[in-house]
């Protein structure tokens, strides 16, 4: 038996350790693993020899520990209106005699996967998205690696901040999802959280903003600084997301970015003192933590096990805290966004106070 794997999307923490469980399972089973570079463009070239490598059980000390994918990445979709490579990917798959295909990705390349299974390839997800916004699982990998950098680059902010009296914005991933700034703020005791599945008022955040500054002046504190996280989908009422560009991926997707800049210049003409900081593709370019190890090794384990079972058109996911296998279709239904009324504060524009530990 012979298995491709891939990775497409955006690269996050913890695909290398994935990769390195499909190897060292299918290795236990004589199982052939053949690497397909740059996600799903490896099947849809007619000369895809450069984009193909066999992994053997050597290559598990090289990449468990490494962030990024080794593999490489790239935004390429074989089911796109008008450039539909179906006929392509199901030639070349045949041409490496895979007997199915191992795909990790996020929302779109796991989307392809489930429509490429409806039309007849074998293939098996893996969930990865540092937003944690896939519907059909509690986890997806990179998602606890970049809250990590996430919360030790708010502290570092903050003692600059500190230093010199400053409002500042750090920006941070999530188009439609609020986990990361949610969490991430949560953790590094941010003053203000900003998600995109709650628009705000300029108004309401300025509002805010005075309280929580004339509240440390009433405590006589000498050094006013004040920290707000803000996804990059976060938008004021009735404006769209702050993109970068104008260009579209080949999913339909526009690239966000300048959220925190955008605020930055409403909010200096009322507070002198604001900075901004976009942690861009920081947050996700680092070795995997503990936890993203662990369950992409897992993750890569269980795959293999799906595969030699024939359970095709299924990923691997977590729902209650166990590995369970869901339908690839799980993918279409609504995404996995914080639920405001449970989690969000928004008279404070901040995480709501609980009494559990759920809701990661």
């Amino acid at each position: 038996m012979r298995i491709g794997v891939l990775t497409g999307g955006g690269d996050a923490p913890g695909l290398n350790p994935a990769i390195a469980g499909v190897v060292e399972r299918a290795t236990k089973f004589g199982i052939k693993v053949i690497g397909l570079k740059r996600g799903w463009e490896a099947l849809c070239l007619e000369d895809n020899s450069r984009h193909v490598v066999e992994l053997g059980p050597e290559i598990i000390r090289e990449y468990a520990r490494l962030g990024g994918s080794k593999l490489l990445c790239s935004r390429t979709n074989p089911v796109a209106k008008g450039r539909d490579r179906t006929d392509l990917v199901i030639k070349n798959i045949a041409k490496l005699k895979l007997d199915a295909i191992i795909a990790m990705g996020g929302e779109d390349t796991l989307g392809a996967a489930a429509e490429l299974s409806r039309r007849g390839v074998n293939v098996v997800g893996i969930p990865k998205t540092i937003d944690r916004d896939l519907a059909g699982t509690e986890y997806t990998l990179g998602y606890d690696t970049a809250l990590n950098v996430i919360t030790t680059s708010a502290e570092r902010i903050a003692h600059s901040a500190e230093s010199h009296q400053t409002i500042f914005f750090l920006e941070v991933m999530g188009r439609h999802a609020g986990w990361l700034a949610l969490r991430g703020g949560e953790a590094a005791f941010a003053d203000i959280i900003l998600i995109p599945e709650h628009p705000f008022t300029v108004g309401k955040l300025a509002s805010v903003l005075r309280e929580k500054l004339a509240l440390s002046s009433s405590m006589g504190f000498e050094q006013e600084y004040k920290i707000i996280v803000v996804s990059e989908g976060a938008h004021i009422v009735g404006e769209e997301e702050v993109r970068k560009d104008a260009k579209l991926d080949e999913f339909g997707h526009y690239s966000l970015g300048g959220v925190g800049n955008y605020l930055k210049g409403l909010m200096e003409h009322e507070f002198k003192h604001t900075r901004y900081s976009a942690l861009a593709y920081i947050q996700r370019g680092a070795p995997p933590t503990h936890k993203d190890r662990q369950i992409g090794r897992r993750f890569g384990n269980n795959a293999v096990d799906m595969v030699k079972e024939g359970d095709f058109g299924c990923m691997v996911a977590v729902q209650r805290s166990r590995l369970v296998r869901v339908s690839l279709e799980e993918i279409k239904k609504s995404p996995s966004l914080v639920d405001v009324s449970s989690y969000y504060d928004t008279e404070n524009l901040n995480v709501k106070v609980v009494s559990t530990i759920n809701g990661v």
